[in-house]
């Protein structure tokens, strides 16, 4: 073993728990867990996932995780020889820093768009209010005109097709319906709209369906593409592939791809 393994290892025999209560606390599969304990890097999936795992074990037992990390990155030839290594705490907070102003940006823009949308309904009820006619200048069929536009004209309700300000206001601030469902074995991490892990890096087998969850959108990482997602109760096209993918879903349920650099971690 090395210095990960041993550091661990030795930790893990203080608390005097074994791996299987590790995995029951972490969803690392104990096998991945011994693979750390050996430093058997090649049994461990890619590189990403393996920082994500050593993190997630380290703060189990109560262990620093970013020397760790940053051992296991000098292992893996990450940082240029004579050169000195970034601060672990000032990486940390420089990636957590990015993903806050990734966050903010969004649901700025969702703000707007909701802005928006209910201005729009707002000048929709005023148009057809005037369009009944204005004081004392209508006749029946201004009031009828009037009682239309508000639902409220000898007691008839709205248009079953037509829908009131009030109803297109609450479309505008409903969450989305978010379901995965793996179809082989695979790694994932799920943010809710304000950051929240849902899926916090596990490892998710075939099958193991989680959800239904509910927000105004989401991020999500995998470890590839053997998932099956599922937005309000339709499946989503995702890409089928052995290598990592990345999906936003926004407020209207629509699913995008993102590019490796703003995947979240759950790290």
């Amino acid at each position: 073993m090395g210095v990960i393994g041993d550091t661990l290892s030795a930790a893990r025999t203080r608390r005097g728990v074994d791996l299987e209560e590790v995995h029951a606390a972490t969803g690392i599969r104990p096998r991945y867990l011994e693979a750390i304990e050996q430093e058997d890097w090649g049994a461990l999936p890619e590189e990403f996932y393996a920082r994500s795992f050593i993190r997630k074990y380290a703060r189990f037992l109560d262990v620093d995780p970013d020397p760790l990390v940053q051992e296991y990155r000098r292992q893996q030839g990450g940082e240029e020889r004579g050169e000195a290594p970034a601060s672990p705490f000032a990486r940390t907070r420089s990636r957590r820093a990015e993903a806050l102003r990734r966050r903010r940006r969004r649901q700025s823009a969702y703000a707007w768009m909701g802005a928006a949308a209910l201005l729009a309904a707002i000048v929709v009820a005023i148009v057809l209010l005037s369009s009944g006619g204005g004081e004392g200048g209508g006749g029946t069929g201004g009031k009828n005109a009037a009682g239309n536009a508000t639902g409220k004209s000898n007691g008839a309700a709205p248009t079953k097709g037509s829908p009131s300000t009030g109803e297109s206001t609450k479309k505008t601030v409903q969450s989305v319906k978010l379901q995965i469902e793996p179809t082989a074995e695979v790694w994932a991490c799920v943010l809710d709209g304000k950051g929240k892990a849902l899926i916090d890096g596990l490892i998710l087998a075939a099958g193991e369906s989680m959800g239904p969850f509910h927000s105004r959108s989401y991020e999500a990482a995998f470890g590839n593409g053997s998932v099956r997602v599922l937005v309000d109760g339709k499946t989503a096209r995702t890409p089928d592939t052995p290598s990592p993918i990345g999906l936003t879903v926004d407020a209207h349920g629509k699913v995008h791809e993102l590019p490796e650099g703003s995947r979240p971690s759950c790290e």
